[in-house]
Order: C-alpha cells, then sequence, then structure tokens
C-alpha cells in the first residue's frame, strides 16, 4: 500500500528515558536504508479534517522529522505523513531518528538545529522551555481540538499512552490483581515481578499507591517511603532493560505479574494468557514539538496540523495501541486494540508529574542506585 514511500532510520541511537525507550522498541523491525527520503508518489490518501487554514495553501519545500524509529516511525510515515504529502505534493519528508530529548537541547544549544519537527517525550515543551522549542502557532495548529492538558506555549499532544500491570491469567487460581496494591501484595499474587529498571519508569508511583497515598496526591514524591515499599517485594523483583525483555518474562511464565509499556503488554497477551490491567495506569505521553530554530518552521506548523486532525489520528490508532490526543476522536470495536487504548480508561489513570521528574530526577535517582545496591 505504501511501497513508493521509503524511511529514513539510522541505527546509530540509544533510548535514555522511558518515554523514548518505548517507542523505539515497541512493535520495531529492521528497513533496508539506512537514508531515505519519503515523497507523495503512490502514498495512500487519508482526508485530512480541520488541519487549520495555512493547510489549504500551496506549500513546498522539505521538512526534516525526528522521531523513534522501528514501527513507531514506520506507523507515523504511513499514518501521518503519506496522506500530509498527497495533500501537498511539493514537499518532501526526510526522516531521522532521536533518542530523546537531549539531542533537541544539544541542537539548540550548539546552534547546529536539523531538524524541523521532533517527537517529544513528556519531559520537554513545558512553559518554561522557550529556549529550546518554538512557539506552536495555534492560528495554524486547532488548539480546541486537543483534550485537556496536552497543549502548552511549545507543544502539543501527539499520542496518549500508557505503562499497565499485565498479568499471568493462569497464575492465580482465578483471582484477578485489582491495581497497584495487588502488584505489592505476594500473599495473594505470588511470584516474580518484572519491574523497569529505570526510576522515573513509574514505579516509585507504583508504590505509594499500593502503600495509601492518594493518586491525586503523589507529587512531590516521598521517594524515602516509596523505597520502603519497594523493600516488600525486591526479593522476587526481576529488573527487565527492554521492551522485548519485558513481554518474555511474562510470556515464559518467569514473571507471573509485571508493570509494562502499554504496546508490550498488549503484544504479551497475543502470545500466552497474559491480561492487561486497566483499573490502575501510569500515564506516559508524546508530543509534537519544533526546535528552536528550526529552518522550515512555518512548513512544520503545518505537518502539526494535519497529523493531529482526527482522521490522521485514527489511522495512527489502528497500526498502534496508542490513544488520540484529539478529543473528537472515537475508537470503536472497529479498531484493533479496542479496549486497550488508554483513552478509553482516562477515569482511572495515575496521572504522572513529568516537570516535577524533569527538575528531581538526577537527585532521585542517586537514592535509587543506593538502594538497589543496599
Amino acid at each position: 500500500m505504501y511501497n513508493d514511500l521509503t524511511f529514513d532510520l539510522t541505527d546509530n541511537w540509544m533510548a535514555p528515558s522511558s518515554f523514548a525507550q518505548n517507542k523505539t522498541e515497541v512493535m520495531s523491525m529492521k528497513l533496508s536504508r539506512r537514508s531515505f527520503i519519503a515523497s507523495a508518489a503512490g502514498a495512500a490518501v487519508v482526508p485530512l479534517v480541520g488541519a487549520g487554514r495555512a493547510l489549504a495553501q500551496s506549500a513546498s519545500g522539505s521538512l526534516t522529522l525526528a522521531s523513534y524509529g522501528g514501527g513507531y516511525q514506520d506507523s507515523q510515515n504511513e499514518a501521518l505523513v503519506a496522506p500530509f504529502l498527497k495533500q501537498h505534493p511539493g514537499i518532501s519528508v526526510i526522516n531521522d531518528t532521536t533518542a530523546g530529548d537531549a539531542k533537541v537541547r544539544a541542537m539548540v544549544e550548539s546552534g547546529q538545529v536539523t531538524w524541523d519537527l521532533v517527537t517529544l517525550s513528556d519531559g520537554l515543551g513545558f512553559d518554561d522551555d522557550g529556549q529550546y522549542l518554538e512557539e506552536i502557532d495555534y492560528n495554524v495548529v486547532p488548539r480546541d481540538r486537543f483534550l485537556p492538558g496536552f497543549t502548552t506555549k511549545y507543544r502539543v499532544g501527539a499520542t496518549v499512552e500508557a505503562s499497565n500491570i499485565a498479568f499471568r491469567g493462569d497464575a492465580f487460581e482465578g483471582r484477578k490483581p485489582a491495581g497497584f496494591a495487588d502488584f505489592f501484595d505476594l500473599e495473594k499474587f505470588p511470584g516474580k515481578r518484572a519491574v523497569y529498571k529505570y526510576v522515573a519508569g513509574g514505579i516509585l508511583e507504583a508504590a505509594l499507591v499500593a502503600d495509601g497515598v492518594d493518586p491525586s496526591k503523589l507529587f512531590p514524591l516521598d521517594v524515602e517511603r516509596a523505597l520502603k515499599k519497594l523493600d516488600s517485594i525486591k526479593s522476587e523483583i526481576i529488573w527487565w532493560e527492554s521492551g522485548a525483555q519485558s513481554v518474555q518474562l511474562l510470556v515464559s511464565g518467569e514473571a507471573s505479574m509485571g508493570i509494562l509499556w502499554v504496546g508490550r503488554a498488549v503484544d504479551a497477551a497475543s502470545k500466552a494468557p497474559v491480561e492487561v490491567l486497566w483499573a490502575q495506569w501510569l500515564t506516559t505521553n508524546g508530543f509534537w514539538g519544533v526546535p528552536k530554530g528550526a529552518p522550515n518552521k512555518e512548513l512544520a506548523m503545518q505537518a502539526i496540523a494535519s497529523f493531529t486532525g482526527a482522521e490522521s489520528q485514527k489511522e495512527f490508532s489502528r497500526r498502534m495501541s496508542y490513544g488520540p490526543t484529539n478529543k473528537d476522536v472515537v475508537l470503536d470495536q472497529s479498531f484493533p486494540f479496542y479496549g486497550n487504548y488508554p483513552t478509553q480508561h482516562l477515569e482511572s489513570a495515575v496521572n504522572v508529574d513529568f516537570k516535577w521528574w524533569r527538575d528531581n530526577q538526577a537527585e532521585v535517582d542517586r537514592k535509587f542506585q543506593q538502594w538497589l545496591i543496599s
């Protein structure tokens, strides 16, 4: 269907954060070319609805888009880039890969900005990040189309994502966990726990909720209390460091329960009697941003307007188990991951304060590393 689209993915990247690694790994696939330019030739058409007045104008030029590679960027190219190029045959899109927000900061600080549009994690794009990002032009990108909390001065929401408890349905004699408290209950739910070995990956929030903290009052995190709660399952934790490893731990039965990225949890459920829990889950999200000094800022704004339109977002959710940030999109039973999209369970989300993490991660990680070896 997209035989005339080629995609530029470099393989020289590492993912320093859960947000980046989630996307680089989930449903990843190898591609045959190291460098490429995506063009509109032969691209399937998806109608563009409400993409802003600027899209009605003729556009030309090239746009360098940096994202997370693998299946994630493949899905972006098919669902978002292809129809944008079809609508604007004078445009070409050059793909690059990013391992996270640090490279955006480094580019801007060096004065050598080559990216026009980038997929951001939760950790960049707050209203005090103007030194790194261009302001979103809300005359081009309709701000009122987004779910609450998915727009700032410098970014707009791309995807609604999640970290979920996944558990073996055959492990607990018919009992099913109901939330994070059960994740920490080794008596009622025995077995190994698969946990991401990354301090900002959600395990501290899960520990505090399990210990009775109101999810709406988690931040600032009581790190010592969280680590003390983690002591209660420390001997049963199997630390995972890649999405593929997290799936294997559940599928093999080595772990009876784990906290996995939603795409990986759904993948595990397709391969073994693994179930995905939505009674409590942790928020992680993706955003679009334009690096400060981007060569083609105006074209990037037009692309954002197109990519966040309802039809484009629907097409992306047909390919990956991430929810749309466009509030007008309804995911019905025709969607392949129906029931496992985060936007179908917003009422049970445990919201993570990523600005707090941005400002405190170094110190919290120091304590976490000490706890690991204690």
